[in-house]
């Protein structure tokens, strides 16, 4: 604005110079003019000074009015709406309705309240959710366990699976080896029976999922051992054990083992094997006993039912529970 007024001055003064004004006026014509742009920026401080004032005025009149909005829904109303909520099953909105009551009446015995409401609502979602999955988890009841299949050159065999504080494997004579659950968990064991066309075959591994609505989450493969050695000195490597050797004899038994925390047992879970021969034997003489299978079957993190009932699935389900 100043600098239009300055613009619309030097023109005037032009052409003052021009037609011959004295000096005296061009002055007074000047001062007037100047006199007129600061009474106009007074005039427009001014007109802002108000708008802002008007602004928080409009802005305290709604903070008013919101104020008594929210004490005429006083906290005893509020209670009983939450609750109505809570009977309708409404969670979501019932603890909006709960953090807003606690928010405008902290102090209320009703605030206080809540917090057991708060505490029933998770426990009911919680229960919820669980129900949710298991009717999703249904769908895998489907599935027809099966304790033998045929991979490839291999015939497995899955027995006496069984639920402890230990693994044994490696026996011989009256001894034996073993490995203890920690506290909290548990071992899952099976013997695993492998006949075999291959004199030096590799072998699968079965795999532990847990069930979760509508996939099975993975939890960790078996460990695979010798189920038992025909003597100490056969179990120390002295002697050659053909009872344990492929090139000698079609059938060998081994014994299968997995820690699982005792939390994972009370969900639905599952024992899968993936038609995948893929542990391979091997020798180190300073190992007891030297012979061992070693590997990991490559099993994905998550499995559903389409993958257990597409033509030429690779996954055998041996045991379902708590389903």
């Amino acid at each position: 604005m100043r600098i239009n007024a300055f613009c619309v001055l030097i023109l005037l003064s032009g052409l003052f110079v021009r037609c011959g004004v004295n000096q005296s006026d061009y002055n007074k014509l000047k001062f007037d003019y100047e006199l007129v742009v600061s009474e106009n920026d007074s005039i427009k401080q001014r007109i802002n000074e108000l708008e802002n004032e008007n602004d928080k005025k409009l802005t305290i009149i709604n903070t008013l009015r919101d104020s008594i909005s929210i004490l005429s829904f006083p906290a005893d109303q509020r209670l009983v709406r939450i609750i109505e909520l809570i009977d309708k099953q409404d969670y979501f909105t019932a603890k909006k309705e709960i953090a807003d009551l606690k928010k405008v009446f902290p102090e209320s015995k009703e605030a206080k309240q809540v917090s057991e409401s708060l505490k029933k609502i998770n426990e009911l979602e919680e229960k919820k959710k669980r129900d949710e999955e298991r009717m999703l988890a249904l769908g895998f009841k489907a599935l027809k366990p099966s304790l033998s299949c045929k991979i490839d050159y291999n015939k497995v065999e899955i027995s006496s699976l069984s639920i402890g504080n230990s693994f044994i494997f490696d026996s011989y004579d009256d001894r034996y080896y073993y490995r203890s659950a920690d506290r909290g968990n548990k071992y899952i064991t099976a013997v695993m029976k492998i006949t075999s066309e291959s004199m030096n075959p590799q072998l699968p591994q079965p795999a532990f999922y847990i069930i979760e609505g509508d996939k099975m989450k993975f939890d960790g493969w078996f460990s695979v051992e010798f189920a038992r050695w025909e003597d100490y000195g056969t179990y120390l490597g002295n002697d050659h054990d053909f009872g344990n050797d492929f090139a000698k004899t079609s059938t060998i038994r081994f014994k299968i083992g997995k820690e699982v925390s005792e939390e994972n047992l009370k969900k639905p879970y599952a024992i899968i094997l993936k038609k995948e021969n893929f542990l391979s034997r091997e020798y180190n003489r300073f190992d007891t006993p030297p012979i061992s299978y070693n590997g990991f079957v490559d099993y994905p993190y998550h499995l559903k039912l389409n993958d257990f009932t597409s033509e030429n699935s690779k996954y055998v389900v041996i045991k379902i529970a708590n389903l």
